[in-house]
């Protein structure tokens, strides 16, 4: 039987369709390449949509803030070894900085890092292979912006800008001994497999930051704020009036407690 030449490229087209679901996908959702208000408190967000892809990937972003009109540089990471990833569809890594309090030309320079597993390799061998992507992002912030608001910001489904990372993370792992695996789950050392091709896209602007996520974004900041000894912000909560009805509920229970026992040996006697 005769099979014509377009059924077989329709054949080879289907074989390499992408499960949307195994795409781990990394964008800078916030700035985007746009014009802002400045603010002292300015938030930087990076989204790893189907976060449950990153488990065994051992993932790792860093980035620097650069006035491009003068010589100010900010760098920055984020600690992702102990995340849950499978806590939810989406993980947002967040920073607050003051470094676009004034008005200027701003590039955001991010890397992402991460392992995948070298599914050829003999076993103790050169089993993990060491992935890297940068990208680049510029906007700009003017007292003319109206005033910083990420949700709406980020309500629009269209914007420009350059890509971020796509990873294709199939449902192989590999066992990786621990004198070639530092990330991922420690106690097994799995590391997953990454297809090679084909390459997967990205969009940036799926992604938007809901009044939900920016009250856990400012809710976390607030509690980061707190933790410091110096410089706190008037919203922290008094650590000592919240201990003083602790106090006092601890010697309610410990007075019942104690009428409770004489009660008791009262029956008895």
């Amino acid at each position: 039987m005769h099979i014509s030449t377009t059924i077989w490229m329709l054949v080879a087209c289907l074989g390499t369709v992408i499960k949307a679901s195994d795409v781990l996908e990394v964008n800078l959702v916030f700035p985007r390449n746009e014009t802002y208000a400045p603010n002292d408190t300015f938030p930087v967000v990076f989204a790893f949509k189907n976060s449950e892809r990153a488990t065994h990937l051992n993932p790792s972003i860093s980035y620097s803030l650069r006035d491009e009109d003068g010589d100010k540089v900010y760098n920055l990471w984020h600690e992702l070894r102990w995340v849950n990833w499978t806590d939810q569809e989406t993980y947002f890594a967040h920073r607050y900085t003051n470094a676009f309090s004034t008005e200027g030309r701003w590039r955001v320079l991010w890397t992402v890092d991460w392992n995948s597993c070298n599914v050829e390799s003999p076993e103790y061998g050169n089993e993990v292979i060491s992935n890297t992507t940068t990208k680049s992002t510029m906007f700009t912030t003017s007292n003319s912006a109206p005033k910083l608001d990420p949700v709406a910001a980020t309500a629009n489904k269209t914007c420009t800008g350059q890509p971020g990372v796509a990873i294709n993370v199939t449902d192989k792992t590999k066992f990786i001994s621990s004198a070639h695996w530092e990330g991922g789950e420690y106690t097994n050392h799995t590391c997953a497999v990454v297809a090679a091709s084909p390459i997967p896209s990205t969009n940036p602007c799926r992604t938007q930051i809901d009044k939900t996520t920016l009250a856990s974004m400012e809710a976390s900041q607030l509690a980061r704020y707190c933790d410091l000894h110096f410089n706190k912000p008037a919203e922290c909560p008094d650590k000592k009036s919240a201990a003083q009805p602790l106090a006092v509920a601890g010697l309610s229970c410990l007075l019942c407690l104690t009428g409770a026992l004489g009660f008791f040996l009262a029956l008895h006697y």
